[in-house]
């Protein structure tokens, strides 16, 4: 605001003109409302907000304004701020901040001061921050590939120039053969880690998600004589999510279980209605949610604590043979179902994963 213009002041013609340009120069909206609850005037900025011409709002009573605008000035003054949305031919959509600045005496005039500050420059500066960061996550991704791959073409290229000089190794050869396969596998992988998830969405219980997924690591468990522990506590555990992405994000998690563990171990599967003390976005936004939380346990070898902070980045991992893309796969299912994974280790006594899902709306 510009001096002169504080609550109660009256302005001279000379300094009415100075505020008038100033008015015109200035990025946000400015409407002045007269007692009779019509639009006195308006600056050029709001008139580009509202849509139209500038003698198209002058003079018109606040009702020809949006609905949220229109009840945002039908408020007391001391109501503040809030932000405004609404539908408008010729803009599109507005998102708006509006807030009462008291008023100024123009005249006999007493009128009230609202000021528009047009937010949709902020929602296209955040999505040009999405998408940065979805090009600097691409970047660390490609890099990871094209050294996994570097580092596995040494033992094909060798093997390969041995051939070409006239001799070989049955060994060599079994080493170029597996490395081959890594590179598919990390193909493979990295596809299902960058992909767009295919299937739809459908209401699903945890239980028979987990059940399913036991299905495949049955063996593994009847060979180690893992012990198996169920909990399913949540009566109600329905969330909304694709069965087929749920199932391979869990089997990831069982199977490094099973292969953590040795013979006589114990796996654990528990199903409860979690606290809110740790409220998902989706909770925290407002939607009337509660939250189930599926834990996956072990009693194997455990992480080491300097490597807890970094199992689920794509391409770690302290297994011979591992991509290191597992848990970043089955990171991304769960963030695609949002939900909330952690991880609880102590080495040589066990690892717990817990995933924390919004509970599917009641029918």
């Amino acid at each position: 605001m510009t001096e002169g213009m504080n609550h109660g002041s009256v302005l001279s013609p000379m300094s009415l003109g100075l505020t008038e340009v100033f008015r015109d120069c200035l990025p946000c909206g400015l409407i002045g409302v007269d007692p009779e609850q019509r639009i006195h005037w308006l600056n050029p900025a709001a008139v580009q907000l509202l849509g139209g011409k500038l003698s198209d709002w002058t003079g018109q009573s606040i009702q020809k304004l949006p609905s949220p605008l229109r009840t945002f000035l039908l408020q007391p003054p001391a109501s503040g701020e809030q932000e405004l949305s609404w539908e408008d031919a010729v803009v599109g959509r507005i998102l708006c901040r509006a807030a009462l600045e008291g008023t100024v005496q123009v005249g006999s005039l007493a009128l009230r001061w609202v000021t528009l500050h047009d937010l949709r420059p902020m929602e296209r500066v955040e999505r040009e921050l999405v998408r940065l960061d979805r090009l600097a996550n691409l970047g660390t991704l490609s890099a990871s590939v094209a050294h996994e791959i570097k580092n596995a073409l040494v033992a094909v290229k060798t093997f390969v120039e041995l051939v070409q000089a006239g001799s070989s190794s049955a060994d060599l050869g079994q080493v170029a053969l597996r490395e081959l396969k890594r590179i598919e596998a990390i193909i493979l992988q990295m596809l299902r880690f960058t992909g767009v998830p295919r299937q739809q969405a459908s209401r699903v219980r945890l239980r028979e998600i987990l059940d399913h997924s036991l299905r495949l690591v049955q063996e593994p468990l009847r060979l180690k004589a893992i012990r198996l522990e169920r909990r399913y506590l949540a009566e109600e555990d329905w969330v909304v999510g694709n069965e087929y992405q749920l199932e391979q994000a869990f089997v990831n998690l069982l199977v490094n279980a099973v292969e953590s563990m040795t013979a006589g171990g114990t796996l654990t599967l528990e199903i409860v209605e979690a606290p809110q003390e740790h409220s998902l976005p989706a909770l925290r936004e407002g939607q009337p949610l509660s939250q189930l939380r599926v834990t996956v346990a072990d009693t194997g070898s455990g992480i080491a604590p300097e490597n807890l902070p970094r199992v689920f980045e794509p391409f770690f991992t302290t297994k011979r043979e591992g991509t290191g893309l597992g848990l970043a796969i089955t990171r991304r299912i769960f963030e695609e179902h949002q939900a909330a994974i952690s991880v609880e280790s102590r080495l040589h006594h066990g690892t717990a994963f817990h995933i924390l899902f919004p509970r599917a709306a009641t029918d």
